[in-house]
């Protein structure tokens, strides 16, 4: 990218110099924002947050880079974009076109069409695209409230045509997950829309974490529904079980499914150790973390996982800082409410991020194994 140079600012000049100085300020801030959204895309393309010690891209710009919930969603739709439109990255990158304008063409611009609505960007100019986007939204708008309409009415097009719309491709895991397994759901065409209006008010309303995927998601509203009828008995244990079956030779492990078994990475296993109830044959089962103080646990943290810009409420699990191999204990002061997430990345990166308890609270409490 082209380096760009600012003049220090200086009170008293000509009004053609103010103004000069004030249109080139303006250029840089422009030219500063596409690249810090191009390196922010960068860190979520190639999941560097996690090589940065960070266990989501949200907890990384919260932590890191000091944004607040609504500018990393802003930095994130845009990183999408990018992502979703490489043409049109590239015209970013090259100084081809405009933050302004590719905003504007990534409002309408498809995988099929981006290449012409970046040549039409580069010579149109910036309030007429924005006329141009704006009519073709609103029109594209009035045909999908006449689709909805017409489903409402009678059967949906997607299910006449025998060709439902999956609500989810194949999942995006992490490079150390062996043998991922695909879930798929397909819905007509008013499920998919409702699906898609329930999702994005679960985001307006905080009812999720930012930047969760669409299967974590489903799988919270499942939780919610089964915790919501145990009660506070969810606290003295995990609000499902799952069966993991662990040679005690090579330490190999899979979780028990209706496809079989499917194996886990050593970072799962880690962490279901911390929370689990574990039997060897001919024996009984024996919580590795007692029932009384997970809940302690779970009070103490209010019950939010306590990796700094996580706080989510879903999932959560508890964790032995030391771990138990090398002496951790059950003591309050050694456990701490981590979500699924952050517990997994925690255990793959030796839980050198995984927060420790305040000491005020840790310290009233005693082992209760």
């Amino acid at each position: 990218m082209d380096v760009l140079s600012l003049h220090a600012f200086a009170p008293d000049l000509p009004a053609a110099a103010v103004d000069a100085s004030l249109r080139q300020a303006l250029g840089v801030c422009d030219r500063a924002r596409e690249c810090a959204v191009l390196w922010f895309a960068e860190i979520q393309r190639r999941d560097l947050f996690r090589a940065l010690g960070f266990a989501s891209l949200e907890i990384y710009a919260v932590e890191a880079l000091g944004f607040s919930p609504n500018r990393y969603w802003q930095f994130k739709r845009l990183a999408d974009d990018l992502d979703r439109l490489p043409v049109l990255r590239e015209a970013v990158a090259t100084g081809e076109l405009g933050w302004t304008k590719a905003q504007q063409v990534a409002r309408v611009a498809t995988p099929e069409t981006q290449a012409t609505w970046v040549m039409k960007a580069a010579v149109t100019g910036r309030r007429e695209l924005e006329r141009e986007v704006r009519d073709l939204r609103r029109r594209k708008s009035g045909m999908g409230q006449a689709g909805r309409d017409k489903s409402v009415a009678g059967q949906p097009e997607s299910a006449r045509s025998g060709s439902p719309t999956p609500l989810f491709a194949e999942p995006v895991l992490a490079p150390t997950h062996p043998l991922p397994a695909t879930i798929t759901l397909r819905g007509d065409g008013l499920q998919v829309a409702r699906f898609e209006a329930l999702l994005e008010k679960a985001h307006k309303l905080d009812l999720i974490p930012a930047g969760t995927d669409r299967l974590e998601a489903v799988l919270a509203a499942l939780e919610s529904l089964v915790t919501g009828q145990a009660g506070a008995a969810a606290t003295h244990g995990p609000a499902t079980q799952i069966v993991i079956h662990q040679c005690p030779d090579c330490g190999a492990a899979a979780a028990v499914t209706h496809r079989g078994e499917l194996p886990l990475a050593p970072a799962q296993v880690a962490a279901a150790a911390c929370d689990a109830r574990v039997r060897t044959a001919g024996g009984a089962n024996k919580a590795t973390t007692p029932p009384k103080m997970r809940a302690a646990v779970l009070a103490r943290d209010r019950h939010r996982c306590t990796t700094p810009g996580c706080s989510s409420t879903r999932f959560l699990e508890v964790h032995h800082v030391t771990p138990r191999a090398q002496g951790g204990t059950n003591q309050l002061a050694n456990l701490v409410a981590l979500c699924s997430r952050c517990h997994r990345f925690a255990h793959e990166h030796s839980g050198t991020r995984a927060p420790a308890p305040a000491h005020g609270r840790a310290d009233e409490a005693t082992d209760r194994r």
